[in-house]
C-alpha cells in the first residue's frame, strides 16, 4: 500500500501548479494566473463568482403572507387556508396556536393530540431508520462529493462525453453551458431547478443534459439556436414518490437508460426516458446517495447513506451484489476506464480502497469472498507550510486510466496519483500536488472526456475563488 506522505512535488509559495510534463510539475508564478488569465488554447475562461449577479444575493421575501393586511377569520376557515397554502403540518400548528384555544379549545386539543401521536411515531421510526432525520440541505452537503456544497459558489461541473462542452452548476441554481467557440453563454434557470446536486450529459446527443435538484429530475434539451435564458415551460420535470431530493443521476453508455438516486429513498429509478416509463431496484436499507455507472454499461455501483453499497448487474436482470464497510459511508467513487477496478474512500478512514470484477485464476472458485483492498493511506501530514491529506473528499479518474486526482475535506491541496492498469492487476503510485491560488480550495473536480482536439488527460478543476482551473498532464 503506497502513502500519501511519498508525495512530495508541490508548487513553491507564490506559484502555481498549471501542467504536468512528462512526470515533472510546471508551475507559474500567482500574477500570471490570477484573474484566469492562464487558460489553455480554445478552453473557456470561467470564473462563476464574476457571472452571478449581485442581485441574486439579496434575500426575497420570506413569505407572501408578510405583506399582507390580517383580517379577522373563523376558525375553520383559517385551518383551511393555511392547509390549502401550506400544507397539512402548517394547518396542524394553525389548529393548536394559543389564538385558536382560546376560541376553539376542542379544536386545540384536538390538534395538540394529533401532534403528540405523529411524533410518537415519527421518534419509533427514526429509532429503526435513523438516516431518515435528515433530508434538507445539510443532509446534501453531508452526502455530497462536492466540497462545502452549502457555499460553494460552483456546485457541480460535467464535461459532454462526445464533444466539446462543458456545464457548470453554480449556487444561483443558474447551469451555464461553454464550448469551445467564443459566443454568447446559454444558460439554464427554472423556478423548480433548486439546490443542483448532479448532471449528467445523455450520450450521442448533443444537447440533452439531466439535472438533479431537491425538487427532482430535471431534463433539458437545448437546440443550436439558444444563445439566452431556457423558458421554464421548455424543462420537463420528472417525479417518482418520495424520490426526492435527488442526489446522483448518471446515464448508462448508449444514452438508453437514466439512473437516479435520492437520500430520501432507498430505491434507485432507472428510466426510460424515450418511453417515458421507470423501474425501480428495490432494496430493504438505507437510502442511496452515489452512483457510479461503469464505462462499459455493464454494472451500476449505488452508495447508501449507512455502510450499505451495491454493485447491480444490468447484463444479469438487475442481480446485486451486496458489500459493507465497518463504518461511515461511501463518500465518493470510480471506475476504471476499463471497468475492471472501482475505487473508492469513505466518511471515516483516510484510506484509499479497491475493487476488482475479475477473476486472478482460470479456476477460481466462485464462493471465495471478495475483498476491498486498502491501497493508498491518505492520513494527513505536513508539507513545507501546508498540511495535506486527510478525510478525502472526492475522486477523478481520468478516461485513459493514468491518473487519479483526490481531493480532501479540511486541506487546500489535490493529491494526484499515477495508475497503471494491466490485464489482472491494477499499480499506483505517488505523483504532486497541486494548490490553487491563495486561500483557494477545491470545490469540485472531474476529468475531461476524450475528445478530437486534444488527446491528453485534462482534469478541471473548480476552486473556492469560483474559478475554473484546466491542468493537462502532457506526454512528451
Amino acid at each position: 500500500m503506497v502513502s500519501l506522505q511519498d508525495l512530495s512535488t508541490l508548487a513553491s509559495p507564490g506559484n502555481v501548479s498549471v501542467c504536468e510534463r512528462s512526470g515533472r510539475l510546471c508551475s507559474v508564478p500567482q500574477v500570471e494566473v490570477k484573474g484566469n488569465s492562464y487558460v489553455l488554447e480554445y478552453y473557456p475562461e470561467i470564473n462563476i463568482n464574476c457571472e452571478i449577479f449581485s442581485a441574486s444575493a439579496v434575500k426575497p421575501v420570506d413569505s407572501y403572507r408578510s405583506v399582507m393586511v390580517p383580517v379577522n377569520e373563523r376558525v375553520i376557515k383559517r385551518i383551511t387556508r393555511t392547509f390549502f397554502e401550506s400544507g397539512f403540518l402548517e394547518a396542524l400548528n394553525e389548529a393548536k396556536d394559543p389564538a385558536t384555544a382560546s376560541s376553539s379549545p376542542i379544536i386545540s386539543s384536538a390538534a395538540e393530540y394529533t401532534c403528540r401521536a405523529l411524533d410518537f411515531f415519527r421518534k419509533i421510526k427514526l429509532m429503526i431508520f435513523p438516516y431518515l432525520k435528515e433530508h434538507g440541505i445539510s443532509s446534501i452537503a453531508k452526502y455530497s462529493e462536492t466540497r462545502d456544497w452549502i457555499r460553494s459558489c460552483i456546485r457541480y461541473i460535467v464535461w459532454h462525453p462526445n464533444c466539446f462542452k462543458i456545464a457548470v452548476a453554480g449556487s444561483d441554481d443558474v447551469i451555464r453551458i461553454y464550448t469551445d467557440e467564443p459566443a454568447a453563454v446559454p444558460v439554464l434557470k427554472n423556478p423548480l431547478q433548486k439546490g443542483i446536486t448532479s448532471m449528467a450529459w445523455r450520450p450521442y446527443s448533443a444537447a440533452e443534459l439531466a439535472v438533479g435538484c431537491q425538487k427532482g429530475l430535471c431534463l433539458w434539451t437545448m437546440d443550436s439556436n439558444m444563445h439566452i435564458t431556457r423558458s421554464s415551460s421548455q424543462a420537463v420535470f420528472l417525479n417518482h414518490p418520495n424520490h426526492s431530493p435527488i442526489t446522483s443521476v448518471q446515464w448508462n453508455l448508449d444514452g438508453t437508460l437514466l439512473a437516479t438516486s435520492s437520500i430520501g429513498d432507498t430505491d434507485v429509478v432507472i428510466w426510460n426516458v424515450d418511453k417515458s416509463n421507470s423501474t425501480t431496484l428495490k432494496r430493504v436499507g438505507p437510502p442511496c446517495s452515489i452512483l457510479k455507472w461503469s464505462p462499459d454499461g455493464s454494472c451500476l455501483f449505488s452508495a447508501t447513506v449507512g455502510n450499505v453499497f451495491r454493485v447491480w448487474s444490468a447484463d444479469k436482470h438487475w442481480e446485486p451484489e451486496r458489500w459493507t464497510i465497518s463504518s461511515g459511508n461511501i463518500q465518493s467513487a470510480c471506475w476504471s476506464p476499463c471497468s475492471s477496478f472501482l475505487l473508492f474512500v469513505t466518511s471515516e478512514e483516510p484510506t484509499l480502497y479497491r475493487l476488482q470484477f475479475f477473476e486472478e485464476q482460470l479456476f477460481a472458485t466462485s464462493n471465495l469472498p471478495k475483498q476491498a483492498l486498502p491501497i493508498a493511506d491518505l492520513t494527513k501530514f505536513t508539507i513545507g507550510h501546508r498540511e495535506v491529506g486527510g478525510q478525502p473528499q472526492s475522486l477523478a479518474w481520468d478516461p485513459n486510466g493514468h491518473f487519479l486526482a483526490i481531493t480532501f475535506k479540511d486541506s487546500p491541496c489535490i493529491a494526484i496519483f499515477s495508475t497503471c492498469i494491466t490485464k489482472h492487476n491494477l499499480s499506483i503510485s505517488p505523483s504532486c500536488f497541486l494548490t490553487g491560488i491563495g486561500t483557494e480550495y477545491p470545490s469540485f473536480i472531474c476529468f475531461q472526456s476524450k475528445n478530437r482536439k486534444n488527446s491528453d488527460s485534462v482534469l478541471t478543476i473548480g476552486w473556492s475563488s469560483g474559478r475554473i482551473q484546466y491542468f493537462p498532464f502532457v506526454n512528451m
